[in-house]
């Protein structure tokens, strides 16, 4: 009995002297309203911030490719400006081209005309040459003697003949015809062979000695 009203005394001493003791204020771990505004504004800024640099990187690379699609636009103005130089260049060799093959054409076309004319030309030399030898020379194998080329000489002139050039196939053939040209005095028509301008030169400067001695009755032969 003693022993529970001690420790009745004892329970009650301590409670009156936790009621006596101030109490201490508990400081509480809930983040107030303004520190959670605060802490919002600053995530919210460091948000803003980052996609603003975001778009500033990206506005960076359209600059660039910006730049390099004008640089691509400004190259293919120039090779177009090329290729149409090109095709203007084309163009007009295609017309020169065309312009040199009808010309090619008219100079063919002439030349064909001209090579039948030549050809004219010599036959109807060689029938003068070999009417000449028939009937002036008389001799009678006259067609058949042949003759590598034969051509007038010096241009053609109103009231002046040309002398005509031939040359013999055959020598005997060119030494029979200068034996018996002497047949052709007083006809109009003389035969003589052919010099060089060196040796006709010569002959000029010997002609005045020949006559003379011709004159004086020798006999001479140049």
């Amino acid at each position: 009995m003693g022993d529970k009203n001690a420790s009745k005394r004892g329970a009650q001493s301590l409670n009156n002297s936790l009621s006596n003791t101030p109490n201490k204020p508990v400081r509480s771990k809930i983040p107030k309203p303004n520190d959670c505004k605060e802490g919002k504004k600053e995530e919210n800024s460091t948000e803003i911030q980052a996609m603003f640099q975001h778009i500033m990187d990206k506005l960076g690379k359209l600059d660039v490719i910006d730049s390099r699609v004008q640089s691509v636009e400004h190259e293919l103005k120039e090779m177009k400006k090329s290729l149409d130089f090109v095709h203007e260049e084309v163009e007009d060799l295609k017309k020169e081209n065309a312009k040199l093959k009808k010309s090619d054409g008219e100079t063919q076309e002439r030349l064909a005309t001209l090579e039948k004319q030549n050809d004219m030309m010599k036959n109807r030399l060689i029938d003068l040459q070999t009417s000449i030898l028939e009937s002036h020379l008389e001799i009678q194998d006259a067609k058949l003697i042949k003759l590598d080329r034969s051509h007038r000489m010096g241009k053609k002139q109103q009231g002046k003949t040309r002398a005509i050039v031939a040359k013999f196939n055959y020598f005997p053939d060119k030494v029979r015809v200068l034996a018996i040209a002497k047949k052709l005095k007083d006809t109009g028509i003389a035969i003589s062979e052919q010099f060089p301008e060196e040796i006709v030169n010569i002959r000029k400067k010997l002609m005045p000695v020949f006559k003379k001695a011709r004159a004086e009755g020798k006999k001479v032969k140049m």
